[in-house]
């Protein structure tokens, strides 16, 4: 079970990196300011480094999927009742939630192997 365990949490970690890479290629435009990409920088660099240490800090990033899974929750709602196409955040194509989805299913499968783990202590 501990083997399965290890590889469902790199599996979310993974979903997570990818998710946040896609949607900072996808809603970051081309022109935009340094802080734009220095922020998603800082984004996957805290993914990364929690993942790599994730035997230690399994707090962080529990506590890291809990905000990403409610963040991206909403950003799906506010894509249900944006009206302007030039709006920020998602407009709910195809494109937009892919990565959504992606960082949702990471964040879920990262938040069951923490449920499993604490039923079976």
């Amino acid at each position: 079970m501990k083997e399965y365990l290890n590889i469902t949490r790199i599996a979310a970690v993974m979903l997570l990196s990818a998710g946040y890479g896609w949607a900072g290629g996808h809603y970051i435009p081309a022109n935009s300011n340094f802080p734009a990409y220095l922020f998603q920088f800082v984004v996957l660099s805290i993914i990364i480094w929690l993942g790599i240490n994730y035997t230690r800090y399994n707090r962080g990033l529990t506590i890291f999927s809990i905000i990403s899974l409610f963040i991206n929750i909403l950003n799906i709602v506010h894509g249900a009742v944006a009206i302007d196409k030039n709006s920020f955040g998602s407009h709910n194509t195809f494109a937009d939630l892919v990565p959504i989805l992606l960082i949702i299913g990471g964040s879920g499968l990262w938040l069951l192997t923490v449920t499993l783990r604490k039923s079976k202590s």
